[in-house]
């Protein structure tokens, strides 16, 4: 639904409109096909793989829909904020966020794994470690598109958003030489959203069809660990992510946000769902946006910081990564320095960042982590044969994390978190 209007915040007007996706049953629809579409894979076993073309085909509308949706989104808002004060802001108060989780959440990672020590017992021979040298200037250039086009047939999320800013801030800065042009291309963006919106509820229709295909697949194919030491790897990262879920996030909202979490994961349970099931915090996208929006927070906010969440702020990346480190040295009876261990938590903090929004997107970073610590990367070809069970939870914990962002921005950095509409019920 699309209702235009002018409204009025804290010093600041608004001019637009503003769009919303009413879900309506669909998530009890999706949940409905999780259970069906397991118990078909139990049933029918690896036959039932013959399905998984209608899964690929839901994975493939929504990375179909994310680049466009990244886009407008950032554009769009960076368009409605008439304050750039504001919008640095909220972009300031949500880094700030993202990189104080996501080392809590590496912390948590290198805890566990020393912990429950998942490659102690498994001996491939010893590996000396030696850090590599790794440019942040090439990680930097990686960020500037040199290619509009590319990024989005790439899907370069960091690209997309570099674009969408500098495309934002032309047309805000528009207003004070050309305003009609600048009102033509504002309208003109709004329309697009809109466009986008109805596209994603389309797709969003089909969801429980794919979604039952991708759980009876996985549960029809996937059987069990062939390595004792990479079962005690995966549920040592389901411990981790269930501590930052289950533990981290709840003190937070009630110690320092003053709200109630049940009320937080009845609201966003349709995006952690979502995530749960197509492993894609990307795709997820047009669902967490809509389910932020019903906490209480500005709209501008959501807006702006979801799409660049959905790339960055992935808390159970930052986790994994030191996990994988420690598994491997362990295998290899390689005793991990203070300097390794730094390198480590940092490259699952900022690993997170660079990490793609996609089914598997961790797997990659994973091989970069072993790589800079120096360690073999021959368990990267094992992570990625299960990563599946690794990136259901993993991606889950991601998505939960971009919402809490928001509110967190909302209520300290803004102050103007409506907790009225917080406690009120979803439409």
């Amino acid at each position: 639904m699309i209702i235009s209007k002018t409204y009025y915040t804290r010093g600041y007007y608004y001019y637009g409109v503003e769009q919303t996706l009413r879900l309506g049953k669909r998530p009890l629809y999706a949940l409905i096909a999780v259970f069906i579409g397991a118990i078909a894979g139990w049933i029918i076993g690896p036959g039932v793989a013959v399905i998984k073309p209608l899964g690929d085909i839901f994975i493939a509308l929504l990375k179909f829909i994310v680049g466009p949706l990244i886009f407008i989104s950032i554009a769009t808002a960076v368009t409605t904020v008439q304050s750039f004060k504001r919008l640095g802001k909220i972009f300031g108060g949500f880094l700030v966020y993202w990189f104080i989780f996501g080392l809590i959440a590496a912390i948590i990672g290198y805890t566990m794994a020393n912990i429950m020590k998942p490659g102690v017992g498994v001996q491939l021979g010893a590996k000396e470690i030696q850090l590599a040298q790794v440019s942040a200037a090439q990680v930097l250039m990686s960020f500037i598109p040199n290619n509009p086009v590319r990024a989005f047939l790439e899907l370069n999320t960091m690209q997309i958003i570099i674009c969408a800013l500098l495309t934002g801030f032309a047309i805000a800065f528009l207003n004070n030489v050309a305003p009609e042009e600048h009102n033509f291309l504002k309208k003109l963006f709004e329309s697009l959203q809109a466009l986008i919106y109805k596209i994603v509820d389309f797709i969003l229709w089909y969801a429980p069809i794919g979604i039952f295909a991708l759980m009876a697949n996985l549960v029809g194919t996937v059987g069990t660990m062939g390595l004792a030491s990479l079962g005690k790897m995966v549920f040592t990262q389901w411990v981790a992510y269930f501590v930052m879920l289950l533990i981290i996030h709840p003190l937070f909202m009630m110690l320092v946000l003053g709200v109630n979490p049940l009320i937080f994961w009845k609201k966003v349970y349709p995006a952690m769902l979502t995530a749960f099931v197509t492993q894609s915090s990307s795709a997820t996208l047009p669902i967490t946006l809509r389910v932020t929006k019903t906490l209480g927070v500005p709209g501008d906010a959501a807006d702006v910081i979801i799409p660049l969440a959905a790339t960055i702020n992935m808390q159970a990346v930052a986790a994994e990564m030191p996990i994988y480190a420690v598994w491997v040295a362990q295998m290899h009876g390689a005793n991990l320095t203070v300097a390794h261990v730094v390198v480590a938590l940092l490259m699952g903090v900022f690993g997170a960042a660079a990490c793609a929004g996609v089914p598997g997107g961790g797997i990659m970073i994973a091989a970069l982590t072993l790589q800079t610590l120096g360690l073999p990367l021959d368990p990267v070809g094992w992570i990625a044969g299960i990563y599946v069970v690794i990136d259901m939870f993993n991606t889950m914990l991601n998505v939960t994390g971009d919402p809490l962002g928001v509110l967190t921005v909302s209520k300290f950095v803004l102050k103007e978190f409506d907790k009225q509409k917080f406690q009120a019920p979803s439409e």
